[in-house]
């Protein structure tokens, strides 16, 4: 049996203002062609549909469209989760209209776990699989509160509730469906990877760095994740993410945009290849000074069909009037012309022999904890002090 896994589209979502509906648009029709072209069985879309919890007309015309689009793939099933940037009662709201059209919907775990389970028949009407639909769940809502002890044992205990919620489901899909294969979704972040590819952001919690590779159930022949915009496996274990399809910033824009194909073979082993998704916009950024900036427009080159989103930071002495207007008019000079969507100027201070640079944040860049920290900064107070007071005051902040 194949399956497609897929995560964070973020529909709605903006550069600095820009629309990214272009960008959806290519990868929702790219991804309609390989179903197709791989007889693809089951769909799996592990959250974060929209980039807002009160998307825009044009970004649920293209999530509906989307669907609707699937008709003739030869699809059996789609599996949809929320994530937290989706608001689990509007993606729930037409649930029951989708689920004619083979459409599983799981925004929230509002209601009994029987709706997290998805099972799919074959021609004789024997349950080959069931996929544990688990959208974004807050540990809050598990019973997990912040408390004492060092990182470890916080990470243990935020870990342990989840790992109890995965081994009910499994254990309650397990008696409905015994002869099933088991596969899950999840909206989290997970350590447990390499180094170079561990999550640098946390849960929800701020300080603890993410839950532990153990909740999963080891009956689960493959963990379909969503929340972190990298394509990789955690650890050794048989959950992956696919990785955001689009680059929602210049950091994203730095790897290949993938989902990935998982073949479940029938003497349980598993297949996982990244699909490339080809023809994805490049999200650029050109730093230097006036002449650097300059060369650098000029040499620039893609092959894609969409031109490139790109963001300008000139690097000066003191800030300068017209720097904008003078990097606005090589940019619209340039044939073909990429989207600018962004120019900044950023101050360089002497200290002994090397410039620093100093460019003051954008507060939209900065998580909750980080305005904290700047926060306790400015008026003098000790930010390790007050760190796992704060981290808990966010998990409550979010909460319902």
């Amino acid at each position: 049996m194949k399956l497609l896994h897929t995560a964070d589209w973020h529909l709605g979502a903006t550069l600095d203002g820009a629309t990214r509906e272009e960008d959806h648009r290519h990868f929702l029709g790219w991804l309609a062609q390989a179903l197709r072209a791989h007889e693809v069985e089951v769909l799996i879309v592990s959250g974060d549909v929209f980039d807002s919890g009160a998307p825009s007309a044009e970004a649920q015309g293209l999530y509906y469209r989307f669907l609707s689009d699937l008709r003739g793939t030869g699809l059996k099933q789609v599996v949809v989760v929320g994530g937290n940037h989706d608001s689990a009662s509007r993606l729930d709201a037409p649930r029951e209209l989708l689920g004619q059209l083979g459409v599983h919907v799981v925004g929230g775990v509002e209601g009994t776990l029987e709706r997290c389970l998805c099972p799919l028949r074959n021609d004789s009407g024997q349950v080959d699989l069931v996929v544990l639909a688990v959208p974004f769940v807050h540990e809050w809502r598990l019973g997990f509160r912040a408390g004492g002890g060092d990182v470890d044992t916080q990470r243990e205990a935020m870990g342990a509730p989840f790992r109890a919620f995965y081994a009910q489901l499994s254990n309650l899909a397990h008696e409905r469906y015994p002869d099933a294969a088991l596969v899950a979704t999840g909206h989290l972040a997970c350590v447990g990877s390499a180094a170079d590819d561990a999550p640098q952001e946390i849960h929800l919690i701020g300080s603890l760095g993410g839950l532990p590779s153990s909740i999963f159930d080891p009956r689960l022949r493959y963990v379909a994740l969503g929340h972190i915009h990298r394509a990789y496996r955690v650890g050794d274990t048989n959950a992956h993410y696919a990785g955001s399809p689009i680059a929602l910033n210049v950091k994203e824009g730095r790897s290949p945009r993938t989902v990935s194909l998982v073949e479940l073979r029938p003497d349980g082993s598993v297949a996982v290849e990244r699909l490339t998704i080809p023809g994805t916009r490049q999200v650029l950024e050109v730093r230097g000074g006036m002449e650097e900036v300059r060369s650098a427009l000029l040499g620039l080159s893609w092959s894609e069909a969409m031109a490139p989103m790109l963001k300008v930071d000139v690097q000066v002495d003191s800030y300068q009037l017209g720097i904008e207007d003078a990097v606005r008019r090589l940019v619209e000079g340039l044939r073909p012309t990429p989207q600018l969507v962004g120019i900044s100027q950023t101050k360089a201070r002497r200290e002994g022999s090397g410039p620093v640079l100093e460019s003051a944040p954008r507060l939209a860049d900065l998580r909750p904890e980080q305005v904290f920290a700047l926060l306790c900064e400015a008026r003098g107070e000790s930010y390790e002090e007050l760190r796992e007071a704060f981290a808990a005051l966010l998990g409550q902040e979010v909460a319902p």
